[in-house]
């Protein structure tokens, strides 16, 4: 029986036009990453046709959704037909749950789709790219499509790593009534950054300030926007942001002319190192101090600007902190939006901590934060002069 219908389905597919995608086709595993062991559940709804088969590819085998490989090229690590099944389906159910086992998979990354009408290679509905991998978290994805850009109504902040969090449905989507520590505990599972450490720093920061508020249960919470109050952390000379002197509203978006300058630095590399990062980072306090009238730096303003240069370094590939990839920088400071390849946890087991003097992102805070302090205190008429002379740090490896 499966022989015959796989063979009706290589015969309806040289035979049958492709159909395009159907709108309101959805397909979801619910999971970014699977053990090997566990097993792959794909729930799908509003799909249309008979003849309907879900199949399980490697991502790599995949280069066009609407001209999937054939059964006979041999790239399908599984199918199933809709109605659970690999014999002929009595009814062909518009909604309902197949399952993959991950046991026999090559470690990788996968896409289940959902074919066409009558066995069509065009797909209905495919998800988004998930990992069988060693190295997973127990993420559930939030919706269907895990990104959503913030509407009208919604608070953001100027952190860009808690900005993606919401964005992502890790915390409250419209960035309102935030568990502070949660969100602490949010990032370190999505950055690998250790929440005791958020907690200690910038966390209680914004307790002191009085930006948070607790609800009937006693639980801290937040609204992401009160974190612009530059009474307290919030701080010009931003990497990506214009001062908030030159219009406060401005200053609440990434300003496209500082972060294209920050791409642009070693224009034949595709990566930023840490020496890139501080130089551009002493080139923006040299520029706010000499052109922003209120320009003014609190000693806590070092912690939190010198571990903002060092966080950006998250997001990259290489385990040893050293350089980020200007690709994924630019997407995700210009989106607020977690590069595809990007996997929570690759780096290492255990969450960095910058506190932990045994941690080698320890000594690259200490660096980070004498090259802020630095360039705040430099006096004055040496910036001017720096300028005059057009010196720019981030072309000459930093401060």
């Amino acid at each position: 029986m499966i022989r015959c219908f796989l063979s009706i389905i290589l015969f309806l597919v040289s035979t049958t036009f492709f159909v395009s995608h159907v709108t309101g086709s959805d397909v979801s595993v619910g999971k970014e990453c699977f053990r090997k062991g566990e097993l792959i559940t794909a729930k799908f709804d509003n799909i249309t046709g008979t003849g309907i088969w879900i199949g399980l590819y490697p991502k790599n085998r995949v280069s066009d959704f609407t001209n999937l490989p054939g059964f006979a090229e041999g790239y399908l690590s599984s199918w199933v037909l809709s109605c659970g099944t690999r014999d002929n389906c009595i009814w062909w159910p518009q909604r309902g749950e197949v399952h993959f086992p991950t046991d026999e998979l090559d470690y990788g990354d996968y896409v289940v789709v959902v074919s066409g009408d009558r066995a069509g290679l065009d797909a209905q509905a495919h998800t988004e790219t998930f990992t069988v991998g060693t190295n997973c978290f127990d993420i559930t994805i939030p919706t269907m499509d895990r990104w959503i850009a913030p509407g009208d109504n919604d608070q953001r902040s100027p952190c860009p790593f808690v900005n993606a969090l919401s964005n992502h449905g890790f915390l409250n989507r419209n960035g309102t009534f935030v568990d502070l520590l949660d969100m602490a505990d949010k990032m370190e599972l999505i950055y690998n950054v250790d929440a005791g450490f958020l907690r200690d720093g910038p966390i209680q920061l914004a307790i002191d300030c009085n930006q948070t508020y607790e609800d009937e249960s006693g639980n801290i919470r937040i609204d992401i926007d009160r974190l612009f109050d530059d009474n307290c952390e919030e701080h010009e000379a931003s990497m990506f942001r214009a001062d908030s002197f030159f219009g406060f509203n401005k200053s609440k978006q990434t300003d496209d002319t500082l972060l294209n300058n920050l791409i642009r630095i070693n224009p034949s590399s595709d990566v930023l190192n840490i020496e890139d990062i501080m130089g551009y980072q002493a080139d923006r306090i040299m520029e706010s101090r000499l052109r922003n009238p209120e320009t003014e730096f609190r000693d806590f303003d070092i912690d939190n600007m010198g571990a903002q240069g060092v966080f950006l370094f998250l997001l990259s590939s290489d385990p040893t902190l050293t350089t980020v990839e200007k690709d994924r920088l630019y997407f995700f400071l210009l989106m607020e939006r977690l590069p595809s390849d990007f996997l929570p946890g690759s780096l290492r087991d255990t969450p960095f901590n910058p506190k932990d003097e045994t941690d080698f992102i320890h000594d690259k805070l200490m660096q980070s934060m004498a090259n802020v302090e630095i360039m705040m205190h430099t006096p004055i008429d040496e910036v001017a002069n720096l300028s005059l002379a057009g010196v720019t740090l981030s072309r000459h490896g930093g401060a």
